[in-house]
């Protein structure tokens, strides 16, 4: 008589499987959630060298931070409009003709955009805080919304094209990837920009 598997060596079997599959998402989920953030913070670098490289070359701010400098007495966060407005005219320094993603100040190809037109509600994208809804600011997913690699975004033939004048800029949240803003505080004390989350 041939001798099978029991219902009890199966379901241990599989108990182990299910237990073997849950430390395999665990790792992968958290080696996402670095990756991101170390992205996240190399794009944030980069924005901040941009910044700092365009007022060496100019001997000014972007126009945006200029009209506001003798206004503001200690520190000052720019709207997601204006921010989106500095990124532009830094990012977009030395495009034209055969230029294709280079920037003279920053390497744009690394960096992450959506399309401004699609953020609702307060302007910072995925507030990335979908485990805690009763965190004061939770989206619902209203303000999701995906974003996309800068070098895809100003392709010709991308389905994903999005027009410069109408970019955010910004990283994929650590928690699901969706679109989250940068900002842009001005210490006037220092006469100094940061780019901040």
């Amino acid at each position: 008589m041939k001798k099978g598997f029991t219902i009890v060596e199966l379901m241990a079997v599989a108990a182990i499987l299910v237990i073997l599959m849950s430390i395999v998402v665990v790792s992968a989920s958290g080696a996402m959630k670095s990756s991101r953030e170390k992205r996240a913070a190399a794009m944030q670098s980069a924005l901040n060298q941009g910044l700092a490289a365009y007022y060496a070359q100019e001997g000014k701010w972007p126009s945006v931070i200029e009209t506001k400098v003798d206004q503001i007495e200690d520190t000052y966060t720019f709207s997601a409009t204006e921010t989106d407005q500095i990124f532009r005219e830094v990012v977009g320094k030395g495009f034209g003709k055969g230029s294709g993603t280079r920037s003279m100040l920053v390497d744009a190809s690394a960096l992450f955009v959506a399309d401004a037109n699609k953020i609702k509600n307060s302007g910072r994208g995925c507030m990335d805080n979908h485990k805690d809804q009763s965190e004061s600011g939770y989206c619902g997913n209203q303000n999701c919304i995906r974003g996309i690699d800068f070098s895809e975004a100003v392709k010709k033939d991308s389905k994903y094209k999005i027009p410069f004048a109408q970019m955010a800029f910004g990283y994929p949240g650590k928690v699901n990837g969706r679109f989250r803003r940068f900002w842009i505080k001005y210490n006037s004390r220092t006469d100094s920009c940061t780019v901040t989350k």
